[in-house]
């Protein structure tokens, strides 16, 4: 008997089975030699400058104003942070010595745990040394250890924002969170998931354009002047805090800049090697230029502004990292110039790219929260590079940098960078082709986001028209609009799976030793019809979301007591305007977009356990309550059959319209309950299924489930069906989600699509032109986003086994890729589990 036909491979696989050290061709010796020394370097390792810096200014401040204190505290930091610059780097810029990945942390917002995260990581490293795969190895040296147990531990150890938040919650929102011990503060119980505790702020987009075209020196000049302007004692109270820290920012980050200017300087003195000293050269006279002056080059453009998105992580962690805004079109004009004058080529401005992605690699988001940690796996991040959309006067905004942008990203052998397109009724089939054949691919880039749902959101909400056109991609698949948001507190997400479970328990948690988390809606076996156990459904999702709320209002009340950020506000013009820090954004703010989130996670979960116990228990009669308990609380043990009949009950995801209308009721309840309670007049919670790797862990803590999910595995994802469970195809799934998605609510915001295919889905031209037809249905259907895995099973499988193989595979997780074997396998099994879609040919 012959072979079978040979597997098609995506050109990540190709390239890790070939050994190639790239996707393809494209790409110079300079960025392989980088790529190389990052990766062997092997483990983020932590890096305190910044937190020990900042904590020897915070000690000489204290009484100031915060924002000020915050100013100082940066400006400490720029004057003494040590830089460095190493071989081959174009684009300079670290808070680290090292060429790898580097993870800062912050006292100011989670002190108080970082003994207890050393010994995280230690038990991490010691697994690994055992050979299990870890989830998030970080590596501590013996100097770090004692900085954090001498320095930094004993000043914020009981002033940072983590406890002073666990102590002002209502003790039944905090039992909620953090559960029955009154002095827990790290682990929290996962019927909620605060992450107000985890961030200084929410995922924020910067507005680049304004330092590229002002520069420091434009800011400083608008502050002073404001400065000198203000006579109402009130304001001089008030506002002179804020402006006097936005002029010392100002000077903060030139004075950096300049460090790097003089070493770059020094360092070509002594370069015996012509290419490398006219590099260096250059290096010095851009940081010399930017960012206190406006850019006049493309490279000076992407110096001042990888300059200003580490300034900003210096200055706090925004969730996930920073966005990257929409950069097609603010280097645009750059771009053009210089190509224009002969200045720059496709290929170096690809190569200088490069280097910016490579920089956005190294820095590492390291969660001390063990919580934390393991609802963000293979360290997620969301630096979202915005591509494509339309204008501000409704036009295609796709340019020739946009495919630069696309190019320069797919020869590389990692997560990096977080290319997020914008598609509209009207993208051009050329663009989406090059899209479409980037995500072929496979390493889970780029992911697409709807101009057709995101813009009307936006125009329901407050935007005007070209304010809406101008959206940019910030988070997960969430999205931004830069100088009219203001809303930048942490949110907290929804355990649904819970909320079925404390349906069907009378409120109690089985993992939790029938602790008493929801409400007593009483024995299932009492609710005589599916509208009393909606019922009772609806009344404990009600009791989850007003705890939600109620945490929200705590952290957005306290946090300017803990937190400032002038650089951020400096380039926000309603802060500006203002002359307030945007920590204050729970103030009233005219003009301001301010819109807090009700995040919900394991949504086809629920709506398969409410469709199953519908189908069996009331609608064939082919289960009792009885049956359905019993066999729930033994995890299906001995009870096969009635699992069986479970998992074959119909799904979410096939196009049954009265399953998937359940997904709609579920979102409804929330919208509507927040209706009753807005933030302010004319604003309320919005409601979004953005989960990150939260499902995992959330899935932990429940127990069976009535689709047939065994107990603590991981709940369905974003809005996707339950894993396996849609088998009609891309397309009816797709006209699912649609249905029960509440769109109709001009609250209802981000939802998270994962769809996966084989390569040989995909392959070739005809295939091509099959994805981008998912795309324009997804389109039509006004789908907020969706991204793509296009890799094989056995590949997957393959990892597991040997690792050091595949350590350069990338996987699409939630709105980011990573590194497959940096996952648990918990989460890898998770991904495994995703539907393999089947198009017609």
């Amino acid at each position: 008997m012959g072979a079978g036909p040979a597997r098609v491979l995506s050109a990540q696989e190709e390239a890790i089975e070939s050994g190639k050290k790239a996707l393809h061709g494209n790409v110079t010796e300079r960025i392989l030699r980088m790529i190389e020394l990052i990766r062997n370097y092997g483990d983020p390792r932590l890096t305190l400058d910044r937190a020990i810096l900042f904590t020897e200014s915070f000690k000489t401040t204290e009484g100031q104003p915060l924002v000020l204190r915050w100013a100082k505290a940066l400006k400490h930091i720029a004057e003494n942070i040590p830089v460095t610059i190493f071989d081959d780097e174009l684009i300079v810029g670290r808070p680290n010595t090292w060429f790898g990945r580097y993870g800062l942390v912050y006292g100011e917002l989670d002190g108080s745990l970082m003994k207890e995260a050393l010994g995280v990581f230690k038990s991490i490293k010691d697994k690994r040394g055992q050979g299990s795969i870890p989830a998030r190895s970080v590596t501590v040296l013996p100097e770090d250890e004692n900085a954090i147990e001498e320095v930094l531990f004993p000043y914020w150890n009981g002033k940072d924002f983590n406890t002073a938040f666990v102590k002002a919650l209502p003790e039944e929102t905090r039992h909620l969170i953090f559960g029955p011990d009154p002095n827990n503060k790290s682990g929290q119980t996962g019927m909620l998931m605060c992450t107000a505790v985890w961030r200084h702020s929410q995922n924020w987009a910067h507005d680049f354009g304004k330092i590229l075209t002002r520069g420091c020196k434009g800011i400083r000049d608008e502050a002073r002047a404001k400065l000198a302007g203000l006579e109402h004692p009130y304001d001089l109270a008030q506002k002179t805090p804020f402006l006097e820290a936005v002029i010392i920012t100002c000077d903060a980050m030139s004075i950096w800049a300049t460090r790097y200017s003089g070493l770059a300087a020094e360092m070509a003195t002594r370069e015996e090697k012509p290419q490398r000293k006219k590099e260096l050269q250059e290096i010095s006279e851009a940081c010399a230029w930017v960012p206190e002056n406006p850019a006049r080059t493309f490279r000076e453009a992407l110096q001042s502004q990888w300059f200003t998105q580490l300034f900003s992580r210096l200055e706090q962690n925004i969730g996930g990292q920073v966005s990257m805004g929409r950069m097609d079109q603010y280097f645009y004009p750059y771009y053009q110039k210089d190509l224009a004058e002969g200045q720059i080529s496709t290929e170096s401005a690809e190569e200088l790219l490069q280097c910016v992605w490579l920089n956005m690699w190294q820095s590492t988001e390291v969660k001390l929260s063990p919580s934390a940690a393991a609802s963000m796996e293979g360290f997620a991040h969301f630096e979202p590079v915005t591509i494509g959309g339309q204008t501000v006067d409704g036009l295609d905004a796709t340019n020739g940098l946009s495919y630069v942008i696309l190019e320069s990203a797919r020869p590389l052998p990692c997560s990096y960078p977080e290319i997020t397109v914008r598609i509209h009724a009207n993208t051009p089939d050329r663009f989406l082709h090059s899209v479409a054949e980037a995500i072929k691919d496979g390493t889970g880039r780029p992911k697409v986001i709807n101009d057709e749902n995101i813009v009307p959101f936006y125009l329901s909400n407050g935007a005007t028209v070209p304010e809406a056109l101008d959206y940019a991609c910030s988070g997960c698949c969430e999205s931004r609009l830069i100088n009219r948001e203001t809303q930048i507190t942490g949110n907290t997400g929804t355990n649904l799976g819970a909320v079925i479970e404390m349906t069907l328990r009378d409120g109690k948690s089985k993992i939790w030793k029938d602790e008493q988390f929801g409400l007593k809606t009483g024995d299932p076996r009492t609710f005589a019809t599916y509208e009393h156990l909606w019922s009772a459904f609806r009344a404990q999702l009600e009791h989850f979301t007003k705890h939600v709320m109620i945490q929200q209002s705590v952290a957005v009340m306290l946090k300017p007591q803990f937190f400032a950020a002038p650089m951020d506000s400096m380039l926000h013009d309603l802060a500006m305007r203002q002359c307030l820090d945007l920590h204050h954004h729970g103030e009233y703010i005219p003009g301001a977009i301010d819109l807090p989130c009700l995040e919900t996670m394991g949504k086809g979960t629920a709506i398969d356990s409410l469709a199953a116990i519908k189908h069996l228990i009331y609608d064939t009669k082919k289960l009792t309550w009885d049956e359905m308990l019993d066999a729930i609380e033994r995890n299906w043990e001995g009870k096969e059959t009635i699992r069986q009949l479970c998992l074959n009950a119909p799904k979410y995801g096939n196009g049954i319209e009265w399953v998937d209308n359940i997904g709609f009721e579920i979102e409804r309840v929330q919208l509507e309950f927040a209706r009753k309670y807005p933030v302010r007049p004319g604003q309320h919670y919005m409601q979004r299924s953005v989960p990150v790797t939260v499902h995992v862990p959330m899935g932990h803590v429940v127990g069976a489930t009535p689709n047939g999910r065994p107990a603590h595995e991981y709940l369905s994802e974003g809005i996707s069906p339950s894993h396996g469970m849609d088998v009609k195809g891309p397309t009816t799934t797709l006209h699912s989600m649609a249905r029960a998605r509440a769109g109709g609510y001009r609250e209802k915001g981000a939802d998270l699509i994962n769809m996966k295919f084989t390569p040989s889905t995909v392959s070739g031209e005809e295939g091509t032109r099959r994805l981008m037809s998912v795309i324009r249905t997804w389109c039509e259907l006004k789908l907020w986003h969706v991204q793509f895995n296009i890799i094989n099973r056995q590949t997957l499988i393959a990892a597991q086994k040997d690792p050091a193989k595949y350590r350069d595979l990338v996987i699409r997780i939630a709105g980011y890729s990573a590194f497959f074997v940096d996952l648990s396998p918990m989460q890898q099994a998770e991904i495994i589990a995703r539907t393999e879609e089947e198009m017609p040919a």
